[in-house]
């Protein structure tokens, strides 16, 4: 088995980990990185659109080069809202070609601490040892299903980060959980493939408003300032003073990230969603099994009342939950010595773990820092303090 050595190793190459590492090659830092290019995107269903503005989807570089809507206006593709996540795919491989040409497609087997030292493999069979490691594998492996749904066999329940291939659903029924734009997203489309679906929200299902114009009045822009979480002057200062948060007590904080930005539905999704097929709110799934090859599913509304319903397949566009434990790469002994909120790791103002030399970007900050990290835009914030933090940890 080879060994070599490096300064600091990326895992993952999403928009943070492209990101840190454009940065740290432009400082000399001597750094590797490993991962499928945009692989949590990679593997969302064809067809689906992104819910932020292309503005506040780009991948940060030093010089504010290589932005999402410069690629798009140059392939003559929607440059604001909806741009397709296909299209996001292709913006960070032309970025990565670009910008990331060490990038290493491979993927990290295992992470372990030795003395002051990490020991990285590689599924090639090689070793790597470094001094510093930065989580940035975004939200695969964190999806989240209800509790009531943990009995059900895989073949009958898929999250709609992994619902590719909507053809083998055409004439089959399938009950959608969630109220977000995941759920509401993949009702839609299963709908106008052919399938019998149905929605189940716990809450009441919400939209956006009409699709944002670039020509609005001053007292329009001083109300509803437009930002990369939105509009509104609650995510404007969550934009503009990002490290706000972190100074912020730990309950209220993860209270706040949890609630930011709820379930909601984009505006160009609405006219496929509303009236083409049922659509049960402020019900929760209360028990479920499988019965004679279908999933059955005991409802429970908001006022007692129950009811069953069958289907083939369930989808549940139910979220992501950030849990250190599920990292399959983490070696139980250094997973063990990582202090955590709730199921995250708990991060220094420069992204540090209670494991010297050990950082996490991206979602698994959320809970640290609030839920701007939560958005490829969060990578703005992130890339050039951690950047200048491990120049000058160097030196």
């Amino acid at each position: 088995m080879s060994m070599s050595s490096v300064d600091v190793v990326i895992v993952g190459a999403g928009p943070y980990g492209m990101s840190l590492s454009i940065a740290l090659r432009a400082r000399g830092i001597e750094h590797r990185i490993f991962g499928t290019p945009m692989l949590t995107w990679r593997e969302m269903p064809p067809g689906m659109c992104l819910k932020s503005f292309g503005f506040a989807t780009s991948i940060p570089t030093p010089r504010g080069t290589h932005a999402l809507p410069e690629y798009c206006r140059a392939r003559q593709l929607e440059d604001l809202d909806p741009v397709e996540i296909a299209t996001f795919v292709n913006y960070g491989a032309w970025v990565q070609k670009e910008l990331v040409p060490n990038l290493e497609v491979t993927n990290v087997t295992n992470l372990e601490r030795q003395g002051t030292e990490f020991f990285v493999t590689l599924e090639t069979g090689e070793q790597v040892r470094a001094k510093r490691v930065v989580v940035a594998t975004g939200l695969k492996h964190f999806e989240h299903f209800p509790p009531n749904l943990a009995s059900i066999p895989a073949g009958f329940v898929t999250h709609t980060s992994r619902l590719q291939d909507y053809s083998k659903f055409t004439g089959r029924d399938v009950t959608v959980i969630g109220a977000g734009q995941s759920a509401l997203e993949a009702a839609a489309v299963l709908h106008e493939r052919g399938a019998r679906v149905r929605l189940i929200a716990r809450k009441k299902v919400r939209w956006a408003g009409e699709r944002y114009s670039r020509n609005r009045s001053l007292y329009q822009r001083l109300r509803h300032p437009v930002n990369v979480l939105g509009t509104g002057w609650k995510s404007w200062i969550l934009t503009h003073v990002p490290g706000m948060m972190h100074s912020m007590p730990t309950g209220p904080r993860v209270r706040f990230t949890r609630r930011f930005l709820g379930p909601l539905g984009a505006w160009w999704l609405r006219n496929r969603v509303v009236d083409r097929f049922p659509v049960i709110e402020h019900t929760e799934i209360a028990a479920a099994e499988i019965s004679n090859d279908r999933v059955r599913l005991q409802l429970r509304s908001a006022s007692g009342k129950e009811e069953v319903v069958e289907a083939d397949h369930v989808v549940c566009g139910t979220g992501f939950e950030v849990d250190l434990d599920r990292l399959p790469f983490l070696a139980p002994t250094l997973c063990a010595q990582i202090a955590r909120i709730d199921k995250a790791p708990s991060l220094t103002n420069r992204f540090e773990s209670s494991v010297r030399n050990l950082y996490f970007v991206g979602a698994m900050a959320a809970f640290s820092f609030g839920p701007l990290l939560r958005f490829v835009a969060g990578a703005e914030y992130v890339t050039p303090l951690l950047a200048r933090h491990m120049a000058e940890r160097r030196t």
